[in-house]
């Protein structure tokens, strides 16, 4: 679902729903990461893993299988693409939730007056 904000306004990006296992129940993945992409640039990137979170802050688990993260989108106009991503670890045999889930989603952010 795509939609407008103002440059320079805080967007919170959500897990639309809890990441769920294979047998439906909601689960923490071992790994969830939030990447987002502005026309034209790079793709920035974080990364929460169950038990140690995410060191930049960005990443916050709000519930059980629930995340957010807030992004200010000062100087970042422009159209906007994002993805949730929760996987197992990569660590073999590690695979505790058996979940390798993908939300995404877009916005426009426009400078205010144009």
């Amino acid at each position: 679902m795509g939609y407008t904000v103002y440059a320079g306004s805080t967007v919170r990006f959500y897990t639309s729903q809890p990441f769920k296992a294979i047998d439906g129940t909601t689960v923490d993945p071992d790994v969830v990461k939030f990447s987002y992409q502005v026309q034209g640039r790079s793709t920035v990137s974080f990364t929460y893993s169950n038990g140690t979170g995410d060191p930049t802050g960005t990443i916050v688990r709000s519930a059980a299988g629930t995340y957010y993260a807030d992004i200010d989108t000062t100087n970042l106009d422009g159209f906007w693409s994002w993805r949730w991503f929760g996987y197992p670890s990569a660590v073999i045999n590690h695979d505790t939730t058996k979940t390798q889930v993908a939300t995404e989603g877009s916005l426009t952010v426009s400078v205010q007056g144009l």
